[in-house]
């Protein structure tokens, strides 16, 4: 999901790409901005001495979308109507998820839809997490070929592998085995990774570091709050992107000595947004948070977004009417002003030095956010031992993995509930606005709490400990994630029971179960927790 610049030579080299952009669209303009390192890409003037200078302008890629094509019944595949409305929206690239559900005839109907509309095509490769995945990828390539022949392609290898319990190594081990024999099947195309569902500077780092070939663009996905959620919320944690930007490219610097450009290919406002949910039928707050991310996605040079999803997901930008969405229509009227009329937002203020926010774990589309807790998940060449429940009592984490402000997991005989051992959470600076957790994917789960069953967790919070409060969450089959809603205050010195009751909308085999944590505390935090005696019935 990241792009290698390429360096001008002159300012005529820029001028005529200028020119081929003018011929060829907006698919050759993404190959000239690489020159510009992720920044902001040039708009040729000449000063009062009659030089040529650039000035900023914003990226026409970073009007995307991404489409939900959970079967064959997609609405921008069935509509002429929904497909007319994108086009009216000036969608400039599109991510088109395959999915192992989907039949070969409608990737490739989906990739010929793109085409028509006139955008550029990202693809979801299968990734690490399928046993057969240089067959699959070769074949999905061929067929993208024969649909778009010598344009570019971007490719990102698989999608959130991260939330799925593949780690950094597993992750860039497949890259390495796979990414160079697809390049030589489409040379002219672009890959992409590492695909955080978060941002993730650790992930990001180590993958960078051992990524052979090089990724030609970086991406994660970013979303900014919990569906439960004030929408001011929501709206001020815009600002976080802007950390994670600056953070992101200082990473890259120190990794390989260059910033490449950065694709955010999923964005709204929650990953876990549900109908008529008082945000996305709040015509006001839906104009404001759309209007105030792309601004800051422009003001930070991304190079391309992808807004989630135009169709078919609580937050579209077509309606099941076919008719533009707030959402939709605050996209037109941003890609007006900021791409035809060149009126450029303010620039982002002076990031904080701070540890990234993860995203809130609960929601209804593909997930993102950023993390920045360490990996140790199993990869995925390493098989995963399952549990139908949790006690920590083999000495091992049994697959529980950190993210956010979480520091450190490790399993400890230093307290336990009714038994031996413990997991015990280190968490350093975690603020109000912070959420970390720890969570276990389905790998190792032998059996999986359902719907209706409820999920009983005790964690521990040792004397004279900061306040610090907890909750569980699920992630289902589908990618909806679920909550108990309000945080529970844990009591130091004690173990807390902490349950949640998992709803009727709870589909198919969990891909995530963990708790989260904050404080209630205006200062940042930091301590350890124990969690213990991880059941369901």
């Amino acid at each position: 999901m990241a792009k290698t610049p390429g360096k001008p030579g002159s300012i005529k080299m820029f001028v005529s790409l200028g020119l081929i952009v003018t011929i060829l669209g907006v698919g050759i303009w993404g190959i000239a901005s690489h020159a510009l390192s992720g920044a902001h890409a040039g708009v040729e003037q000449q000063n009062n001495n009659g030089a040529v200078q650039l000035t900023p302008s914003v990226s026409p890629l970073l009007f995307g979308t991404n489409l939900g094509l959970f079967d064959n019944n997609d609405q921008v595949l069935t509509s002429a109507s929904a497909r007319s409305q994108l086009q009216q929206m000036h969608v400039r690239i599109i991510r088109m998820p395959v999915r192992s559900s989907l039949s070969e005839a409608t990737e490739i109907q989906a990739a010929q839809t793109i085409k028509s509309l006139g955008a550029v095509p990202l693809i979801v490769l299968r990734g690490a997490v399928d046993p057969t995945v240089l067959a699959d990828d070769s074949r999905i390539v061929n067929d993208m070929n024969a649909i778009f022949g010598n344009s570019v392609v971007y490719y990102e290898y698989g999608n959130e592998e991260d939330l799925l319990g593949v780690d950094v190594h597993g992750y860039t081990a497949s890259w390495n085995a796979t990414v160079p024999q697809l390049k030589r099947l489409a040379p002219q195309s672009q890959f992409v990774g590492p695909v955080n569902f978060q941002y993730d500077r650790n992930y990001l780092t180590t993958f960078l570091q051992n990524a052979n070939p090089r990724p030609d663009e970086v991406s994660w996905h970013e979303y900014t709050c919990d569906d439960s959620w004030a929408s001011s919320i929501c709206i001020s944690h815009i600002a976080n992107w802007s950390n994670h930007f600056a953070d992101a490219r200082s990473a890259m610097q120190s990794a390989i000595g260059t910033a490449l450009p950065i694709m955010i290919t999923e964005w709204n406002y929650a990953p876990n947004a549900v109908p008529n949910d008082g945000k996305n039928n709040d015509s006001a707050f839906m104009s404001t948070w759309t209007a105030t991310a792309l601004q800051t996605l422009a003001a930070n040079g991304i190079f391309a977004s992808m807004q989630y999803s135009c169709t078919n997901t609580a937050i579209p930008m077509v309606s099941s009417g076919n008719s533009a969405t707030v959402q939709g229509t605050t996209f037109a009227g941003q890609y007006q002003s900021m791409v035809v009329g060149k009126q450029l937002p303010p620039p982002p203020p002076t990031p904080i030095a701070s540890t990234p926010q993860p995203r809130p774990t609960t929601g209804t589309g593909n997930v993102s956010g950023n993390s920045n807790g360490p990996s140790t998940t199993a990869s995925s060449t390493t098989p995963a031992q399952q549990f139908s429940s949790f006690t920590f009592e083999d000495g091992s984490t049994d697959g529980w993995t950190g993210r956010g402000e979480v520091t450190q997991i490790q399993n400890t005989s230093a307290t336990a509930m009714g038994s031996k051992h413990a997991l015990q959470v280190t968490l350093t600076n975690m603020g109000n606005g912070d959420f970390p957790f720890v969570s276990v994917g389905h790998a190792n789960l032998a059996t999986y709490p359902k719907a209706g069953q409820t999920i009983t967790m005790y964690v521990y919070l040792p004397a004279n400990s900061p306040d610090i409060e907890a909750k569980i969450f699920v992630m289902d089959n589908l990618y909806h994630w679920y909550d108990a809603g309000e945080m529970t205050a844990l009591t130091a010195g004690t173990w807390n029971r902490v349950t949640f009751t998992l709803p009727a909308g709870v589909t198919g085999q969990l891909r995530q179960l963990g708790v989260q944590f904050n404080t209630s505390n205006a200062n940042p935090v930091s301590g350890n927790v124990f969690v213990d005696n991880i059941g369901w019935q």
